[in-house]
């Protein structure tokens, strides 16, 4: 990091070339060749790119960069695609979000935040705090009583759009 902040540290042979090399590369992929540069809101393409290649080798699913979104913190990072769930907060039915039970402190604020009803589906505590599919199920029915279900968080900072 030091070295895509100051250059400079590039010419110091200090640094293993291993290191030299990934700094250089992440500086070719910001713009004016500075971290200091505007990326798209998403993150910088080039380490989206090497998350996306991460997760496709972990889990043997293909992944695109183009749905992998990079933020500054796990708020930031919640609160944006949930403004694009609920754009004007006002509707005749609420947008509403399957949230596991338990889940962290803030995620009920930050729902109210943005507009977004929360809806609750118990984790299995005995599985691991796993995700019974008939509990998902009987959420989403019991939300399409109150809201419109479009979305499901499936980990603590994950959103996935149905």
């Amino acid at each position: 990091m030091s070295a895509c902040i100051y250059p400079e540290l590039l010419k110091n042979q200090t640094f293993p070339v291993d290191v030299r090399q990934r700094a250089q590369t992440l500086l070719d992929a910001c713009g004016e060749r500075s971290v200091g540069s505007y990326t798209d809101s998403s993150g910088l393409n080039h380490v989206r790119q090497s998350v996306a290649e991460f997760i496709t080798r972990r889990d043997g699913v293909p992944c695109s960069a183009s749905n992998v979104f990079i933020s500054s913190g796990s708020q930031r990072g919640t609160n944006t695609p949930l403004s694009y769930l609920n754009p004007s907060g006002e509707g005749d039915v609420p947008t509403g979000v399957l949230t596991p039970v338990p889940c962290r402190h803030t995620l009920p604020m930050m729902l109210d935040f943005t507009g977004v009803t929360l809806e609750p589906y118990m984790l299995d505590k005995d599985r691991g705090w796993a995700v019974d599919m008939n509990e998902l199920h009987r959420a989403v029915n019991t939300a399409r009583g109150r809201c419109q279900p479009k979305a499901i968080f499936i980990m603590d900072t994950a959103v996935v759009v149905v």
